[in-house]
């Protein structure tokens, strides 16, 4: 049995909704960490459409959860969501569960449940720890004091620096993540 195209849409569809209805995460960064899933799962030979549904999903409630301020409740809520979404459609229960562990271990994991949720964490970490996703987020980013983005980005940069454990990621985003603090560094003290 395979992963219905539906799923596929319905996922990318729900996330779209969310980040452009309170635009955390960006469109952007939901695009980036899809791509890079998607790279790292052909890299790795894992299962893209699960890491599809992952990296959409992963975040898909973090608006609703900083809107209301549970921002710490995100991953749960979304894992809800996620399992509300996948009910409709006919999967193996191994695959839900593997969909259900990319959202639930997205933040990182001592051992993950499968390849396809660490690939998820790891794409994830591309949002703030990659060039690209630290400009294109302020680009795109919401209206803050410079100072308190650059803290916030500060702290998310080395939060997914250590979140990282695919050894092609870490290769792939040293450079950018210390020419990140370097810059950051330029302006807070």
């Amino acid at each position: 049995m395979e992963i219905p195209n539906k799923l596929i849409q319905l996922s990318k569809d729900f996330a779209a909704s969310q980040a452009e209805e309170f635009g955390v995460p960006s469109v952007f960064h939901l695009d980036l960490s899809y791509r890079k899933g998607q790279w790292l799962a052909e890299k790795l030979n894992a299962n893209r459409e699960i890491v599809a549904i992952g990296t959409y999903l992963m975040d898909c409630m973090l608006g609703v959860a900083f809107k209301e301020g549970r921002a710490a409740e995100h991953v749960k809520m979304s894992k809800i969501k996620a399992e509300e979404l996948i009910d409709g459609f006919s999967i193996t229960k191994d695959y839900k569960d593997n969909i259900l562990a990319c959202v639930s271990e997205h933040h990182g994991k001592e051992k993950f449940y499968s390849l396809e949720s660490e690939i998820c964490c790891n794409a994830d970490c591309y949002r703030f720890a990659s060039v690209e996703g630290f400009v294109g987020g302020i680009h795109h980013g919401r209206e803050m004091d410079i100072t308190d983005l650059l803290n916030l980005y500060r702290d998310k940069a080395n939060e997914k620096w250590k979140a990282l454990s695919l050894d092609i990621c870490k290769a792939d985003l040293k450079n950018d993540y210390q020419a990140i603090k370097q810059l950051i560094n330029q302006f807070l003290p």
